[in-house]
């Protein structure tokens, strides 16, 4: 079966889908479009995005196999896990993401799907139960993989052209700037990656991703805040590779907390809802912020709460 389906009673050739798909799958043939290259094709769903008269399907759409709840991790992470969420009141569990460098191998208990999905789709999958393991072939989005250190980005890309096209520059010029400045790992260093809840962790995740509500957030950076009185924070973001580029490869970049409201891809495909946004902790700093949060917590008189299940700091 191939992996996009074209209506060709509804297609009207206009070749937007061949411009704008990143992996040159795609061509306009005499008789239509065609998947002409299907070991290209990586289902990420540009071309149907795209598609003016949505004439383009991923064969994989509304497909997406079950998968079963994470397995129990490590004691130590499973109580971080939850001091964090009680003391947060998140709704979604803390996601540990563990980057895997060549010659690592997943772990038993992940499951590597059958159709590629983007890392922001693996986070939230994640922060609802899944233990996911994407190597570079279960990666849909070809900028993801960049910023990652997985692969380099794909001519297209980082041109500009495709974020062009998606609307979210006014020129190729200036789209080129964007995806130059997107924080990227070194390409190679990466082949793949683990996405779990905190809880299922058995060993230590590069860094634990948390989708909260803002004041959620803000919760957090006073308690970077809470011994020293600062210094105050810089975050590092710009609408566009949020789950990738600001708060998975900043934070193992530069071993601090970042701070991102999402982007475009990842408020659709990665179903972050209006009022979410992302925060990414390195390992090294997760003690600091649960412990500094408890802190807050004692200060402000409220640790019965804390103690007794997910309420937050109101």
């Amino acid at each position: 079966m191939d992996k996009v389906i074209v209506d060709r009673s509804t297609c009207t050739e206009c070749g937007r889908c061949v411009d704008i798909c990143p992996s040159n799958a795609l061509e306009l043939r005499e008789d239509g479009v065609t998947l002409a290259h299907s070991d290209l094709c990586s289902e990420c769903g540009v071309c149907q995005d795209q598609c003016p008269e949505g004439s383009i399907t991923p064969a994989s759409s509304g497909r997406m196999p079950k998968v079963r709840d994470a397995p129990e991790g490590d004691r130590y992470w499973m109580d971080l896990s939850k001091r964090l969420t009680s003391l947060l009141g998140l709704a979604k569990a803390p996601v540990g993401i563990k980057l895997l460098r060549p010659g690592e191998r997943a772990p038993p208990g992940f499951v590597q799907l059958t159709s590629p999905i983007r890392h922001c789709v693996s986070i939230h999958m994640a922060s609802l139960g899944a233990a996911l393991y994407l190597p570079e072939t279960g990666h849909a989005c070809a900028a993801a993989k960049a910023a990652l250190g997985i692969a380099e980005f794909p001519e297209k890309v980082r041109s500009g052209k495709v974020p062009y096209m998606h609307g979210l520059a006014s020129s190729e010029a200036s789209a080129a700037r964007i995806m130059k400045e997107i924080p990227k790992l070194p390409s190679g260093s990466v082949t793949g990656t683990l996405a779990c809840p905190l809880s299922a962790c058995r060993e230590a995740p590069d860094v634990v991703v948390l989708t909260c509500l803002p004041k959620q957030a803000m919760w957090v950076a006073n308690s970077l805040m809470f011994d020293e009185g600062g210094p105050r924070i810089v975050a590092n973001f710009a609408g566009m590779q949020a789950s990738c580029g600001d708060v998975t490869a900043v934070p193992v970049m530069t071993g601090k907390v970042n701070f991102s409201l999402g982007c475009y891809g990842c408020r659709s495909a990665g179903k972050l809802k209006d009022d979410e946004m992302y925060v990414g902790i390195p390992t090294a700093q997760l003690v600091q912020v649960v412990e500094a949060l408890y802190g807050l917590r004692r200060a402000m008189g409220m640790l019965e709460k804390a103690s007794t299940g997910p309420g937050g700091l109101n």
